[in-house]
């Protein structure tokens, strides 16, 4: 069984450039930080074991010293700390501090250096206490804590050293990586902004491709924007674009030309016709003559219906329906109105060429009327768009036959044939009347039977 991936990748060009260009930042930021939390790491243990061997250094020296000496030592030290010339004060006493509460992490790796001196020196390391003051539940600290230290000497006399803070550059490395993290974020959007640029005509290139395949007869020319080689696909496509509308164009005069020039000779062999003996001879040649008439004249509208001077105006596509059933009722066919649209009172206002989109719908109707004898025109609204669905309850069409039914002069075999005075343009020009109305057109069987021509119109 194939595994299933739990990362998936975007689909698009747009999204796996940014997310590359992404994880390049993430990765970047990423490393950089632990690299610089690492140097100052390595700093602040500097300091701390400094300030350890500072403290070390005092033990020593009052150790050496007689009581009486070092009681005028620390006179004399606490004269220069009330006149400013030190930050240090120095306190004896003959017990052990009593200081209860916890101990910071800090402030006992700061306790752990102290012994490892001594450890170092091969002297026994003394009985030592040591707390901080202020800054130790900050978050960010501004500098090593402010410690009072206390240390017992040979003589059983407890040392007792108020050492100031230790100022370090956590801020201004902490300041610096917020810094950072804001420029880098800045950046990311302004190369989120011009990844955007560059790609967005890839997408329009992709959309126009995808137009031109389904209606190459009206694809509109694509803008030639962007850098360099999006520039030149674009050009190279409006280029093959062109060429191919100008085929397509002659193609349909071609047709036009011939059907129109056709119709006079038919004209005068229909005359002519009349003289013919014996009469089932020359109905027959009549007959003949009349389906010539009807496949040049279809013909005809079929090199017509991709060019209009028509102008899209706007219509209640709700009373157009209605009015283009009730047309049908009145001469005998049966074809009925069906409004599933909500708040039917209000005009169902869309935008169409109306003359075209009333040829679209009389040529699904009539179908439906010739192959299955009756007719259900169904009013929706889904997703910003009306659709007039033409429902039957004929025969259908085969599965495989829906994906042609739109192409010229195709026809499909069995019940919807020749029988019936069918060219196979119909739904051909159906559909190209529904492009003019910047509409789509879609046919499906029916679960129930029958067939469905669904018509969406893009609502005001």
């Amino acid at each position: 069984m194939k595994a299933r991936r739990i990362f998936k990748l975007p689909d698009s060009f747009f999204g796996q450039l940014l997310l590359l260009l992404t994880l390049g930042f993430v990765i970047f930021h990423a490393v950089n930080f632990a690299v610089v939390c690492n140097v100052q790491w390595l700093y602040v243990e500097q300091a701390e074991k400094s300030r350890a061997e500072h403290l070390a250094s005092y033990w020593t020296l009052f150790n050496s010293m007689p009581r009486a000496q070092r009681e005028a030592v620390v006179a004399r030290m606490k004269d220069a700390y009330e006149s400013g010339a030190i930050k240090e004060t120095l306190s004896l006493s003959d017990s052990a501090p009593d200081w209860g509460g916890g101990v910071d992490p800090e402030v006992s790796r700061q306790l752990s250096y102290i012994h490892r001196i001594f450890e170092n020196a091969g002297a026994q390391s003394p009985a030592a206490k040591v707390r901080a003051i202020g800054e130790v539940d900050a978050l960010i600290r501004v500098h090593l804590p402010s410690l009072e230290f206390a240390v017992e000497l040979s003589d059983g006399t407890w040392l007792q050293i108020t050492t100031p803070y230790d100022v370090d550059d956590r801020v201004l490395v902490w300041t610096q990586r917020a810094f950072l993290i804001v420029l880098a974020l800045v950046t990311l959007v302004i190369v989120i902004v011009l990844v955007r640029r560059m790609t967005r005509p890839i997408d329009g290139l992709s959309r126009a491709v995808e137009e031109f395949g389904r209606h190459p007869e009206v694809c509109a020319p694509l803008p030639e924007e962007g850098v360099r080689e999006i520039r030149s696909a674009a050009h190279s496509f409006n280029r093959m674009r062109g060429l191919i509308q100008g085929n397509i164009a002659e193609r349909n005069r071609m047709i036009a030309a011939m059907t129109h020039d056709l119709r006079t000779p038919l004209t005068k062999m229909q005359l002519r016709l009349e003289r013919v003996e014996p009469a089932d001879l020359r109905e027959k040649l009549q007959d003949a003559v009349l389906t010539m008439r009807s496949i040049i004249e279809q013909g005809l509208q079929f090199a017509r219906s991709l060019a209009t001077q028509e102008e899209m105006t706007r219509i209640d596509l709700r009373s157009f329906v209605q009015s283009l059933a009730d047309d049908y009722a009145d001469v005998g066919k049966k074809v009925e109105f069906v409004d599933e649209t909500p708040q039917s009172k209000d005009p169902l206002v869309v935008s169409a060429r109306t003359l075209c989109l009333k040829r679209c719908l009389e040529n699904l109707i009539s179908n439906a009327c010739t192959y299955a004898g009756e007719a259900t025109l169904v009013l929706k609204i889904s997703q910003g768009a009306a659709l007039v669905c033409v429902c039957d309850r004929g025969p259908g069409i085969p599965q495989e036959c829906l994906e042609h039914i739109f192409e010229p002069y195709y026809r499909v075999e069995g019940s919807r044939n020749r029988s019936f005075g069918g060219t196979g343009l119909g739904l051909a020009i159906a559909r190209n009347m529904a492009i003019l109305n910047a509409a789509e057109l879609r046919v499906q069987n029916l679960a129930q039977g029958g067939l469905m021509a669904e018509l969406k119109i893009p609502l005001c």
